[in-house]
């Protein structure tokens, strides 16, 4: 390739590139502003700025309520999916038997698998269980959805851990539950915790399943769906705002965690004894 048309392809990427985030950003342009009116309707640009609607929504027993519903919800999927992710990446990671590549994909489905197909297969599932509207329904449905998530990032920080550094507190007598729990958890606890961080933010944003399962009680999501399609109360702009920084930041701590995680873990380069 000639160095004009390198030039070219570059600065089109770059291009791209801003286009795509701008985009993608826009909405929050919108958004943000929207939720400092003072209007009793949604209205853009603001006339007058106030926290009017955030007032409403931390004073409003119904918003309160869904959002502690997916508080609860969340982190118990968060907790189940964290346990069993961990588990499974472990297992996947060390075995080395034939169908180690189809079980990977059967765990990492239902993040492939579109959300409104897999709603679906849980309402008719649950349908039949007599588990439409319950909670801990759909704490496992969310609890599903969130896996993958864990057994992705909690496998690729494993894949770079050491694992003579286990072997090694076997040979000093450990049990294979203690190595692990002294040895190989502590270095991965980093990755850990950045997968649940996803997990938790996977499900408390989740709204399909949540439609499919839940009737009278209402998901935090599930409200602003709610008021969306029939009051469109200016009180989810500031929901939505808050949700947008809640998520943003625990996202990227997640992925410091994750980042920090395979630095610890990374092999070092040797460098040369000194004299």
């Amino acid at each position: 390739m000639s160095p004009r048309l390198e030039r070219v392809s570059r600065a089109l990427f770059r291009a791209y590139f801003a286009f795509v985030v701008v985009f993608l950003f826009f909405p929050l342009f919108i958004v943000v502003p929207m939720s400092f009116n003072d209007a009793q309707f949604l209205s853009f640009p603001p006339a007058v700025y106030s926290v009017r609607w955030y007032r409403t929504y931390f004073s409003d027993p119904v918003w309160l309520q869904a959002t502690l519903l997916s508080l609860r919800v969340s982190l118990a999927a968060t907790a189940i999916a964290t346990v069993l992710g961990t588990l499974a990446a472990v297992g996947w990671v060390r075995s080395r038997f034939r169908a180690r590549n189809v079980v990977y994909a059967l765990i990492v489905a239902p993040m492939i698998v579109p959300t409104v197909i897999v709603a679906l297969g849980v309402f008719l599932v649950y349908s039949r269980l007599r588990l439409i509207e319950s909670e801990w329904g759909l704490v496992a449905a969310h609890a599903v959805v969130a896996l993958p998530y864990v057994v992705l990032i909690v496998s690729a920080t494993l894949q770079q851990f050491d694992v003579t550094l286990e072997r090694a507190a076997r040979v000093l007598g450990a049990t294979p539950v203690r190595a692990f729990l002294s040895v190989t958890l502590p270095a991965i606890a980093p990755a850990v915790f950045a997968a649940a961080l996803f997990a938790f933010f996977v499900s408390f944003d989740e709204l399909l399943i949540a439609l499919f399962v839940m009737g009278g009680s209402q998901t935090l999501p599930m409200r602003i769906w709610s008021d969306l399609r029939f009051e469109f109360n200016p009180t989810v702009s500031a929901v939505a705002t808050l949700l947008i920084v809640v998520t943003a930041l625990g996202m990227s701590l997640a992925e410091i965690l994750r980042r920090r995680a395979a630095t610890r873990l990374a092999p070092q380069s040797t460098r040369p004894p000194e004299a």
